[in-house]
């Protein structure tokens, strides 16, 4: 599926929740704790010898590189805009992360020299890297990260996703602190999200005037310009934290939502690079020589990223269990993904597939048109012989519209009215978000832990239709919050898995969602493009390079 709403784990909070993780500082326990997986995976032909988007040979300075995105973002300020995949692509050009995912699933230090738990893992302490200032020549702080902690705790998005922290303090200007209201082995991996990407005051200050559409961060890129659904631009930062990086002179963001375009201008050589989530993308580059494909077929940390359908707990008819039950099993997974899956699909029944430690036989519905008509002729009984009537949203897209078009004949078979409601993705992810729509098409749960699904799934971030909820089916479940809580407090593997397990199951049984298929990521690049799949932390160790669909362009350079 291609382009459906950016609400992904790199969305906003995606890799937090607080949308998270597994490690007790360093890597050991990271691996048991993430779940399934390895390193970043690359794929595809390139020169003999080397790896697709690693560089070979000495970096080369100057040049200007020009990706092409999935879409365009809403903005730049953390504590109010909704990054999603394109949106972290920006991000990681002008702002710099707190903490990253190392190539071993663990969290490792960026802006920080340091992240230290004290013995219960219910306090965090920061140690900020010395010298390390923004663009505008402002020293990065303690007291700057308070008045983003501020910023974040107070805004209505990003403030649900920071329930678990009872207060922080500054002791000193380069010391933070995060006190939890209850142990938390994995918090660090909420930092490595939007809720962990330092803007400086003066974004602050001019929030409300507009500040937010000019980043100020710390990045090795800065703000030159920004023209909405044309492109962004970014030249390098001469005084970068990080000595001798940036190589690149510019980077510039082309979103062009349209697969097929996209393509075109990769292959014309107007772009230097494109982003995909189409698994056609796959097929059709894998094997040119021109060509560096790196995707996400393999080398996922955790769990991969889902396309599925969110269904509205809160509204009639989707709020009626016996109706989400009929659409799970009027919803032919398999044709969906033999149509739309360039032949990579595999049956999923929940966030986790085989191979993770979480994954079960959740009990998810399979698929029988008859079992649906027969609860729909149930509901009908109940509620005076009318069929039930949904109304399935989606972007504006070619491909996507075959999707659920082929979804409204599945459904209108098991007896729905189905109406199709096409809107632009900014529209979508509002509607999504105030809980206006009955089912919406979506992508998400890329996490490097389960932990992180804990602010898309918990009971304290239901609100109702017409409010900001970041759960957004508004599914209230008990077990799931109870189940949660203990899985991100412990340290005991078995303890963990069981809690995610019966998650799985919990989700199977209340059905907020109707799951798809694996959303398959790829980045295409030509043969001059180097780098862009090997990130080096500032410790020296390997960073997870192509993390669904994002990548650092901080030590990217240009072959002549």
């Amino acid at each position: 599926m291609a382009n459906e709403n950016e609400i992904t784990r790199r969305s906003f909070l995606s890799r937090s929740a607080v949308v998270g993780g597994a490690a007790i500082l360093g890597g050991t326990a990271a691996t048991s704790l993430a779940g399934c997986s390895s390193s970043s995976s690359s794929t595809g032909t390139t020169a003999a010898g080397s790896t697709p988007g690693v560089g070979t040979g000495t970096p080369v300075k100057g040049g200007n590189l020009t990706v092409g995105t999935l879409d365009e973002i809403d903005g730049f300020y953390a504590a109010s805009n909704h990054w999603d995949t394109s949106g972290f692509l920006y991000a990681n050009a002008v702002f710099d992360p707190l903490v990253v995912v190392g190539a071993d699933g663990s969290f490792q230090p960026y802006l920080c020299e340091s992240v230290t738990p004290n013995a219960a893992f219910d306090v965090w302490t920061l140690t900020l890297r010395p010298g390390v200032k923004f663009h505008d020549g402002t020293a990065l702080t303690s007291t700057v990260l308070m008045n983003n902690y501020k910023a974040l705790i107070a805004s209505p998005l990003t403030g649900q996703a920071l329930k678990q922290v009872a207060n922080v303090s500054a002791p000193n200007e380069s010391t933070f602190v995060y006190n939890l209201t209850a142990p938390n082995p994995t918090f660090p991996f909420a930092l490595t999200s939007q809720l962990g990407y330092p803007f400086a005051q003066a974004m602050i200050d001019n929030s409300t005037k507009g500040g937010v559409n000019k980043p100020i961060g710390t990045g090795p890129f800065m703000f030159s310009s920004w023209e909405p659904n044309s492109h962004f631009t970014a030249v390098r930062n001469p005084n970068y934290w990080r000595s001798g990086l940036p190589y690149l002179d510019s980077i510039t963001f082309r979103p062009i939502p349209d697969t097929s375009q996209r393509e075109a201008s990769l292959t014309s050589g107007a772009l230097d690079m494109i982003e995909s989530s189409d698994p056609g993308t796959i097929k059709r580059f894998e094997n040119q020589s021109q060509y560096q494909l790196v995707d996400s077929r393999t080398g996922v940390i955790g769990e991969p990223t889902m396309a599925f359908i969110v269904l509205n707990c809160a509204k009639a008819p989707t709020s009626d269990l016996t109706i989400r039950q009929a659409l799970a099993k009027a919803t032919d997974q398999a044709t969906i993904q033999k149509i739309f899956g360039a032949g990579f699909g595999q049956p999923v029944n929940g966030p986790f597939l085989p191979g993770s430690p979480y994954y079960t036989d959740s009990g998810y519905p399979t698929y029988d048109p008859s079992g649906a008509k027969d609860l729909v002729n149930k509901w009908k009984a109940a509620n005076g012989g009318k069929a039930p009537a949904i109304t399935l949203t989606t972007i504006t897209d070619p491909r996507l519209a075959q999707v659920v078009q082929i979804i409204q004949q599945m459904w209108k078979q098991a007896g729905f009215e189905v109406a199709i409601q096409t809107i632009q993705q900014a529209q979508l992810v509002d509607n999504l978000v105030i809980g206006e729509f009955s089912a919406i098409t979506a992508y998400q749960f890329g996490n490097v832990t389960p932990d992180l699904n804990y602010v898309w799934w918990s009971t304290t971030t239901v609100h109702p239709p017409g409010q900001i909820s970041l759960n957004f089916p508004r599914n209230s479940d008990p077990v799931l919050e109870s189940n949660m809580l203990t899985a991100r407090s412990t340290t005991n593997t078995a303890t963990r898995v069981a809690a995610y397990q019966t998650v799985d199951k919990q989700l199977a049984k209340d059905l907020p969602y109707l799951w798809l298929e694996q959303y398959l990521f790829s980045e295409v690049a030509t043969m001059k493009v180097q780098n862009f799949n090997n990130l080096v932390l500032p410790n020296g160790q390997k960073g997870y390079s192509f993390d669904e669909g994002v990548f650092f362009p901080t030590q990217i350079w240009l072959n002549s």
